[in-house]
């Protein structure tokens, strides 16, 4: 896959998901994708509203660094993202809590 597939794809997927219960504030993601189709994007929530952008966030609350086939693997509930964590395959740097209240938004269990 290349990145702009990747981005296409998760773009799709962070466009369908429930991101109210936030609530007020900001919160900001960014994914560092490795290996094949290898890029950065991010994805901010500003008072339950999601943005996402191709580009690198250097200000992020939590960033997740993950292959391109992990990350694929999370979303297509193949693997858990405790799983990827415990094995490697997903580091978490920043704000884990932030982390958490991504997964719950997603209903993924970290």
């Amino acid at each position: 896959m290349t990145f702009e597939e990747i981005y296409t794809t998760m773009k799709n997927y962070f466009e369908n998901k429930d991101f109210s219960g936030f609530g007020a504030g900001t919160y900001s993601y960014e994914f560092d994708i490795t290996g094949e189709g290898e890029g950065k994007f991010y994805i901010e929530v500003n008072d339950g509203t999601m943005e996402m952008q191709p580009f690198d966030y250097k200000n992020s609350l939590c960033a997740f660094e993950v292959s391109s086939g992990s990350l694929c693997s999370i979303i297509e509930r193949r693997m858990s993202p405790t799983a990827a964590y415990s094995t490697g395959r997903l580091l978490i740097k920043g704000d884990i809590s932030a982390a958490f209240r991504l997964a719950d938004a997603l209903a993924l269990t970290l």
